[in-house]
């Protein structure tokens, strides 16, 4: 993301470099509609990704959530330091989160990511089941929140997100609430871990050698997509179960069809025909 400029308002100097190209909450209105939304979903420990100077921080400390405030640059490190000296409740990690180790019991995640690594965070806490991410509420651009939603899902990566998460767009927010304010749309996005997984987290890594490549060409009708693993006569069985055309698009199904897709090869294909994310299959 291009360097931006923070404004003197709220640094009280002259406008400066945004060192770390975040546009940084200046509305307490806002903070205060996340706390509510993820109020929802409580977790004694919630991570701030890219902290910033505290707008979040501080307020879920008052809150009462353990609190663990990641900021990768120094700047603003060091600023949010000296304001958390004697609150309780927090730890500050000057760590990059894309590098960092995660915790290892159950946390949310509430937090004003940098846009540039939205997808990337995203990954690192729902690419793999195990990771004990449990709600999120995240301030991310609004076409990104409308991707990650959208209806029927066309990318297996965020396929996989959501047979385990439901994530949804709660609200539009409005650039001029942040400071600096961005050039796009932002959105507040919610996440929150099912409690009864489309696909058994076990199973994660088989679902996404299937979804991986099927959806290579979304717009691929479903026989052809599926034909590589599915026989004729089990491609009968599944849309007659899935109650659709044997040419729709693939990229027309929705998370419980391709539960259902996946529960079928299972159960009726023969493992050595099944797809892997690095390859079609063993033949």
């Amino acid at each position: 993301m291009p360097k931006n400029k923070r404004s003197s308002r709220q640094t009280g100097h002259p406008a400066q470099t945004n060192f770390s190209g975040q546009h940084l909450i200046r509305d307490k209105s806002l903070v205060r509609r996340m706390i509510e939304l993820a109020r929802l979903s409580p977790q004694p420990l919630v991570l701030d990704i890219g902290a910033g100077a505290g707008a979040l921080t501080l307020p879920l400390a008052q809150e009462g959530w353990q609190v663990l405030a990641i900021e990768n640059d120094p700047r603003f490190a060091e600023k949010l330091r000296s304001k958390i000296r004697e609150a309780e409740g927090i730890r500050l990690a000057e760590a990059n989160f894309l590098e960092m180790p995660l915790p290892r019991k159950p946390f949310g995640v509430i937090a004003n990511i940098p846009f540039a690594i939205t997808t990337a965070v995203l990954g690192r806490l729902m690419d793999h089941p195990a990771v004990p991410f449990r709600h999120g509420v995240l301030i991310v651009e609004l076409g990104a929140a409308r991707r990650f939603t959208a209806d029927p899902v066309t990318q297996a990566r965020i396929l996989g997100w959501r047979m385990q998460f439901d994530l949804k767009l709660a609200e539009p927010v409005s650039p001029d609430r942040f400071s600096p304010p961005p050039r796009v749309q932002c959105a507040i996005l919610t996440v929150r871990r099912k409690k009864e997984p489309l696909v058994r987290p076990s199973d994660h890594a088989r679902l996404m050698g299937l979804v991986t490549q099927a959806l290579r060409v979304p717009g691929t009708p479903l026989h052809a997509a599926l034909g590589p693993w599915f026989t004729p006569a089990q491609l009968k069985h599944l849309v007659k179960l899935l109650r659709v055309d044997r040419s729709v698009p693939v990229g027309a199904l929705n998370e419980r069809q391709w539960a259902a897709i996946f529960e079928t090869m299972i159960r009726y294909v023969e493992p050595y025909r099944w797809p892997r994310a690095g390859g079609l299959s063993k033949r």
